[in-house]
Formats: structure tokens, C-alpha cells, sequence
């Protein structure tokens, strides 16, 4: 398996962005190269010390392998992804956030919807 990554990030008063990218390659034996590449941008705004929202936005992209009949076929399915969140810091070592995910895939699975909470305990 080879894999790339790139990160860069930047920040500007109470606005924070963030980018990725990942390109891989698996050889996997009797198939060939299973190449996938992924990235994801993300921005935050700080509207106060404690208050913060987010989006974020990714996705995920697959190559053609051999299908052991002499085709080719998509390894796996596409898929794009965007998040919103909303995020409230009560102490340094404390914080709620709130998202909200929409998932979509190409094929059968469509497209999906998630919502999440999570507290975070810093030590």
C-alpha cells in the first residue's frame, strides 16, 4: 500500500479552514492497482470564545479493477459527504457539539442522514 497526504490550514481572526487530500494505492494479488483518492475541506467560525460552528464537506472516489472475467469494475461506490455542526466550549477541558450529516453514494445505498451529539472531557 502506498499512501500521499497533503494537509494545509489556515486561520484569520475567529475563522479557522482546513483542507486534505489522500491519494492510495493498494496492490492487491490476481487484481492489480485498487487506487482511491479522498479530500475533505473544512471551515469553522469562532462567534465567540465559546461558540463555534462548522462545515465540513468530503469525498471519496474509487478506481476500476479487474473483475476475473476480463471487465472492469468500480471497487467500491463513490461517495460524498457534508457535515454541519454547532459547538459550545464550557470550560477548556469541556465541550457539546451538535451535527448533522448527509451522506450520498452512488448505487443502491442513496443517499442517508445522520445526527450526533457528543461531549468532549479533555484530561
Amino acid at each position: 500500500q502506498l499512501l500521499l497526504a497533503q494537509d494545509v490550514s489556515f486561520e484569520w481572526h475567529h475563522l479557522q479552514l482546513w483542507a486534505e487530500f489522500y491519494e492510495v494505492r493498494i496492490e492487491v494479488p490476481r487484481v492489480g492497482h485498487a487506487d482511491t483518492f479522498a479530500y475533505y475541506l473544512e471551515a469553522k467560525y469562532k462567534f465567540t470564545p465559546e461558540f463555534f460552528a462548522a462545515v465540513r464537506w468530503n469525498q471519496q472516489f474509487f478506481s476500476e479493477v479487474r473483475d476475473g472475467a476480463g471487465g472492469w469494475v468500480q471497487w467500491d461506490r463513490d461517495l460524498g459527504r457534508a457535515d454541519l455542526a454547532l459547538g459550545y466550549r464550557f470550560t477548556p477541558h469541556t465541550q457539546l457539539k451538535l451535527q448533522y450529516s448527509l451522506q450520498d453514494e452512488q448505487g443502491d445505498r442513496g443517499t442517508s442522514h445522520a445526527f450526533a451529539a457528543q461531549f468532549t472531557l479533555r484530561f
